[in-house]
């Protein structure tokens, strides 16, 4: 199977943007400021968005043990792995208002089911898309 691209960071960018509008529903800042956080999570969404759309590489090698060759599983820990890293960098941000974000772990989850069910997502929205 070929190495997915494009799909990943189309991806990746509609999920910072869903990452986006969370934080300016828990009221995290100012617009500048949490503007330019989200942008900054685009970056390890698109990563981790690349990871969810390539699992089968790893999972398919032989390498790993057998739990870790079910993609479904590897999926749920890599929701998990991603709501972890978008409610710490969260709890990290500086300007906001108070310490961290406030971005609830609700969200956080939302954002990692759309991560790592992104493979799934993208046939669905490619069609409408111009390239």
């Amino acid at each position: 199977m070929a190495l997915e691209i494009l799909a990943p960071i189309v991806m990746g960018v509609l999920v910072g943007i869903v990452d986006i509008a969370f934080m300016i529903k828990d009221l995290s800042g100012d617009a500048k400021s949490t503007i330019s956080h989200g942008l900054g999570a685009i970056g390890y969404l698109i990563a981790l968005s690349f990871v969810a759309f390539n699992i089968n590489l790893a999972t398919d090698s032989g390498f790993l043990p057998t739990f870790f060759q079910n993609q479904i599983a590897v999926l749920i820990i890599l929701a998990l792995v991603t709501a972890v890293i978008v409610h710490a960098k969260s709890a990290v941000f500086a300007k906001s208002r108070g310490p961290g974000t406030h971005e609830t772990w609700i969200h956080s989850i939302i954002l990692g089911i759309l991560v790592a069910t992104s493979p799934f997502i993208w046939p669905l929205i490619k069609g409408y898309l111009p390239f």
